[in-house]
């Protein structure tokens, strides 16, 4: 397992935490698969799963901000199409190379602090004006 989904920071918008979770659970699905050295076939398959799940995560986010006006969406935006073009060009490497290792080592020393890190910052901000927008909750950084 990379990441225990009991230890992910939760945000103040339930949907969020939602689409955060099942992330996480299809992640170590797939860190454990690469650690197992699966055949290749099954690996392939959960990064397919991993890379629509990933995309899903972020059109969802992307969705809500603009729904509701958020004020630091393209800031936001630019850190999901970062993540994307960087999750893509790992996958690419490994297709190229089939080096598990790579994988590994990327979600491990790279995207597992990323995900905490994006989780805990920018997420949590994004998750309490999407409640003060949507349930008229007063917003609060603190």
């Amino acid at each position: 397992m990379l990441i225990n989904p009991q230890k992910l920071p939760e945000v103040p918008y339930e949907g969020m935490n939602l689409v955060h979770r099942q992330e996480v659970q299809i992640l170590n699905q797939l860190y454990d698969a690469l650690k197992k050295n699966e055949p290749e076939e099954k690996i392939e398959k959960l990064l397919r799963s991993f890379e629509e799940d990933l995309e899903n995560h972020f059109s969802y986010e992307e969705d809500l901000m603009r729904r509701t006006g958020f004020f630091a969406y393209e800031c936001h935006l630019e850190e999901h199409n970062r993540v994307r073009k960087e999750v893509k060009e790992v996958i690419n490497q490994w297709k190229e190379s089939k080096n598990n290792e790579l994988l590994i080592e990327y979600f491990n020393e790279t995207f597992k602090n990323w995900i905490v890190e994006h989780v805990l910052t920018m997420d949590t901000v994004t998750a309490q004006w999407i409640n003060t927008v949507i349930n008229g909750l007063p917003f609060s950084t603190g």
